[in-house]
């Protein structure tokens, strides 16, 4: 068995090397959007009408928005890893009840069927921030990568809590993964969709976390149909 300062320093040379990853992939992930910026901000100066100013303004506020996101998940990742777990109650309604308000606006301009089923045979217990990053990871997926050319956009989540263990389930009916695009899901700054507007670090980030806490994820998805994203959680 490990030790806790081989536990330490082991998790320390896994934050070095995401820091690592993210100065080499700087260039590209930070100055392009950053090029883009000062691009609409030269438009911008010589736009003819308010609503040529007006959509400048909001593309730009989308590039800085993107960088804020990517570096925030880079910190929730780095800081998570590091810290001492929590052990506290969870409990599954308000937890998704908390992550579907955030998105709710999305969810109505879209619009998305949302259905939650929630069986409770024990308390869960765990770490609650840790256990809302990952699921809002996961659900935000679900909710952004809908597809636009189905009359009917769903998204389901199930979560089963025993005594040993927390199954949650995930699934969609959206645009899906090609088999391609699976094998480089959890590489950190990989976008594996024009749909993509974010970092490409969630589910590298959602990984990462689940291994902290031992977690196990099954993803099963097919282009075109939709996505199934199954969590196998330890209850403390």
């Amino acid at each position: 068995m490990k030790t806790t300062a081989e536990v330490a320093t082991q998790e320390l040379d896994k934050a070095k090397s995401i820091i690592d990853q993210f100065i080499n992939s700087c260039s590209h992930n930070l100055k392009s959007p950053l090029t883009s910026i000062e691009g609409l901000v030269s438009i911008a100066n010589y736009s003819m009408t308010k609503e040529e100013t007006r959509r400048c303004l909001d593309l730009i506020h989308n590039c800085a928005s993107n960088m804020v996101e990517m570096i925030q998940k880079l910190e929730d990742y780095t800081v998570n890893l590091r810290r001492e777990l929590a052990d506290e109650e969870i409990k599954p309604d308000q937890l998704l009840a908390q992550i579907f308000e955030e998105y709710n606006e999305v969810i109505e301009s879209k619009p998305i069927s949302v259905s939650i089923k929630i069986s409770e045979h024990m308390k869960w217990f765990g770490d609650r921030h840790l256990h809302y990053l990952i699921l809002k990871n996961l659900i935000q997926n679900s909710i952004l990568f809908s597809d636009p050319d189905k009359k009917i956009k769903k998204v389901d989540v199930q979560v089963d809590v025993t005594r040993g263990s927390v199954s949650v389930e995930i699934s969609d009916n959206g645009i899906g993964i090609s088999e391609a695009e699976q094998r480089k899901l959890f590489k950190p700054f990989h976008r594996g969709s024009i749909q993509s507007k974010g970092g490409g670090l969630g589910l590298f980030l959602v990984k990462g976390l689940l291994d902290k806490i031992k977690a196990t994820m099954l993803i099963d998805s097919v282009d075109h149909v939709g996505t199934s994203v199954f969590l196998s959680i330890p209850n403390n």
